[in-house]
């Protein structure tokens, strides 16, 4: 049974711990961490502060060495100290370590797999989005797999991300014609209406109105830097993307 502890209205998970990291489960809705000194939005860096000792001055990133959109759950690494920091910045930095998300969406992939690798910057007006670009931004690459496909019209993907952009999964499913069900950034409106035509009324705003990107980060995968040992997590997906799947079938 994996621990886990309470922070304002979240539950936390602890995945798995050791002396260096701790690898938690991220409730959708908690950002990673503070946007700005202002922000004072529940964030899981300073959920930390009462359940790990944690050795680090980095300001508002103290243990926090990646990052999870706020409304994505799941896997999330978190460091203990300046060593296991440093180690696992350059991991990320060299792609050593393989992550692998579950998304929900509209749309069908037209192969078993496919490779996307676009680049992606931040949109010139919407500095909060981000878009495929042929000449700027930066290299970009994820791995996406078919899972299962829904009524002919929506599917379940596995997506490994080999780089780490922001937004990086919810840009190149959007990218193919798969905007991520629930995503309010990311989305072709009609088009995504019309692909529920043959659905009932109940499932339709189920799939209509569900509150957040249906996207989970569900596995993870590296050798350790210091213990020298393979660790690999995997973490269920959370009720709201259970009962989406349930109700799919």
């Amino acid at each position: 049974m994996n621990k886990s502890y309470n922070y304002k209205d979240f539950k936390i998970e602890i995945l798995y711990e050791d002396n260096y990291i701790a690898i938690l489960n991220k409730p959708s809705g908690l950002l990673t961490h503070k946007k700005n000194v202002t922000d004072d939005s529940p964030n899981l860096q300073e959920s930390l502060k009462e359940q790990f000792i944690i050795e680090d001055d980095e300001n508002f990133k103290q243990g926090i060495v990646h990052r999870l959109d706020k409304d994505t759950s799941g896997i999330i690494i978190i460091t203990k100290n300046h060593i296991s920091k440093n180690k696992f910045r350059e991991m990320f930095k060299n792609r050593n370590i393989k992550k692998n998300y579950l998304a929900f969406t509209y749309g069908i992939l037209n192969k078993s797999n496919i490779e996307i690798n676009k680049n992606i910057s931040r949109n010139k007006v919407q500095r909060t989005k981000f878009n495929i670009s042929d000449r700027f931004g930066k290299n970009a690459i994820t791995k996406v797999s078919n899972v299962r496909t829904f009524h002919g019209s929506l599917s379940l993907l596995n997506c490994e991300i080999i780089t780490g952009r922001t937004h990086q999964i919810r840009v190149h499913l959007l990218s193919l014609g798969l905007p991520i069900i629930g995503d309010k950034d990311y989305k072709f409106n009609k088009e995504q209406k019309f692909r529920l035509n043959n659905m009932s009324n109940s499932l339709k705003d189920l799939i209509l109105l569900f509150p957040r990107q249906a996207l989970h980060s569900y596995r993870i995968e590296f050798s350790h830097p210091i213990l020298k040992k393979q660790i690999k997590i995997t973490c269920d997906l959370p009720n709201d993307m259970k009962d989406l799947n349930t109700n799919l079938q």
